[in-house]
């Protein structure tokens, strides 16, 4: 092998510079932040509870209850009946 041949080798196997490396990406914007699965399924939770409350459907609202015991989500959303008519 050559002297010139043994110099291109080392080249090819030598790490490049810093400068001569791609730039990396910038990192993108941060996405607004979704809620959680758990989360997402405990707000839905309440949601039902809350319509369960609001038309007396006590034997649904108990299992949505211990749904919602089991996960160790609060129950502190206040539901209002909706006014009764004639």
């Amino acid at each position: 092998m050559s002297a010139r041949q043994t110099a291109a080798k080392k080249a090819a196997a030598a790490p490049t510079k810093p400068e001569e490396q791609e730039p990396a990406q910038e990192p993108a914007a941060p996405e607004p932040e979704a809620p959680a699965p758990d989360q997402a399924y405990v707000d839905a939770l309440q949601r039902e509870r809350e319509g369960y409350v609001r038309y007396d459907r006590t034997d649904r609202l108990k299992d949505v209850d211990a749904e919602l015991n089991r996960l160790g989500a609060p129950l502190e959303r206040a539901v209002t009946r909706p006014p009764e008519t004639a």
